[in-house]
């Protein structure tokens, strides 16, 4: 399909792809069709953005080697418009929601889509991070005890144990074996 001019293959509608990377904290846009054209991003926005740039490069490479460049696939025939009823208060907000970011309705739109499709995929790996630290707070929340010796408080020679034991509900907390407070036992005569 070399037979179209630079600007030509710019506009056809390649899909893009775009996915949020744990590991890079990025959001990355491809065109499968496209091998090895990529971009990413700190937004969503951003990375499509620098995907449309990749892919107007990479044509422009492809077409000066002579190689051949493939049609955007379709797995569905999609026509990009979608007809949404919303209530008259929430085109309001977002009216002005995307003047505030000087963006038009329809772009601010695309990008709260886009950014929620890719939230989901944040939102669950999120969600497992959260449940791990969980299980390691839960496994730390055990009594740990260091011996102290030659320290006075209070006048006193202290050589009990001192231990800090963790709580769920009240962060680090001392612990003295009498049961008193570190504070109560300094205040012992």
């Amino acid at each position: 399909m070399n037979t179209n001019s630079l600007e030509d293959l710019k506009a056809l509608a390649f899909p893009v792809k775009i996915d949020y990377d744990d590991e890079d904290a990025l959001y990355v846009a491809e065109f499968p069709d496209l091998p090895g054209c990529s971009a990413t991003g700190s937004t969503v926005t951003e990375a499509y953005d620098n995907a449309q740039l990749a892919k107007a490069a990479w044509l422009q490479v492809t077409l000066q080697q002579g190689l051949p460049i493939p049609k955007p696939s379709r797995t569905r025939d999609f026509s990009g418009r979608v007809l949404v009823r919303l209530p008259v208060s929430l085109h309001a907000t977002l009216s002005d929601r995307a003047r505030i970011n000087g963006a038009s309705l329809n772009q601010y739109i695309v990008h709260l889509l886009s950014a929620g499709a890719a939230g989901d995929q944040v939102t669950s790996r999120l969600e497992a991070v959260t449940t791990q630290l969980q299980e390691i707070g839960s496994r730390m929340a055990v009594r740990s005890v260091i011996p102290v010796t030659g320290i006075r408080l209070g006048g006193i020679e202290q050589s009990e144990m001192l231990g800090w034991q963790t709580s769920s509900h009240q962060g680090i907390t001392p612990w003295w074996p009498n049961g008193a407070s570190a504070f109560e036992s300094a205040r012992t005569p």
